[in-house]
């Protein structure tokens, strides 16, 4: 694969995701988006979690996990440490579908081991995503080529941080304190529209450098 699989990848991810979250939704009596959390539909018990489980945790982390490996790749130009911390994210965010949550009354039971390990598994994913974005910001900062990158990385990060904020601060935040299901939201929306702007952003020269190829005309030689 070269660059122009990334934002592909990135499209697919985020499509699957929420088509599936929606789906699913759909078919889980009583719940509301709004106050529901995204694990509840792949929780031990609840309808169609396997299904869910798959197609909305595992297919998507593992499509994260084979974008950020592109990007990696056509930024180091090798596979380096900012591959691994990519893969791991991804990895990480489908291990959340192979470890289901426990839920008790609307609230994950943090005893059950299986709730233990999607809580870890959502640990990797967010804290390898985190130094992967780090190590991309110090890049663009120390390289005079990636220039033209720094400026799509801060929007983009910051539409990401944004949504994490709303996560994690729900409580803090009138609109979304007695809606902490829409904060998740937030959160999912700014980090998957986090890999669609980068990936994007990193594939144009190469798509406009293929594209000038082919309609440059070959000089033969006699």
């Amino acid at each position: 694969m070269d660059a122009r699989w990334a934002p592909r990848l990135a499209i697919l991810a985020a499509a699957v995701f929420w088509a599936a979250l929606f789906g699913f939704g759909a078919m889980h009596p009583g719940y509301a988006h709004f106050t529901k959390a995204v694990s509840e539909l792949g929780a031990i018990g609840a309808p169609n979690a396997l299904a869910w489980n798959l197609i909305g945790f595992i297919i998507p982390g593992l499509l994260h996990a084979a974008c950020g490996a592109q990007l990696a790749r056509t930024l180091d130009g090798r596979r380096t440490s900012l591959w691994w911390m990519f893969v791991a994210a991804g990895v990480g965010f489908a291990g959340t579908g192979v470890f289901p949550a426990v839920m008790q009354n609307g609230s994950p039971l943090m005893k059950a081991p299986s709730t233990i390990g999607h809580i870890a598994a959502m640990l990797v994913s967010s804290v390898f995503w985190l130094i992967a974005v780090v190590m991309i910001f110090q890049r663009a900062w120390r390289r005079d080529d990636w220039r033209s990158l720094r400026l799509p990385l801060v929007l983009a990060t910051l539409v990401a941080f944004a949504g994490l904020a709303a996560n994690v601060f729900h409580d803090s935040i009138p609109q979304l304190m007695y809606r902490p299901g829409l904060g998740q939201r937030l959160g999912f929306a700014g980090y998957f529209l986090w890999y669609i702007a980068l990936s994007a952003w990193i594939a144009a020269p190469a798509l406009i450098a293929r594209r000038a190829a082919r309609r440059t005309p070959l000089i033969q030689l006699n």
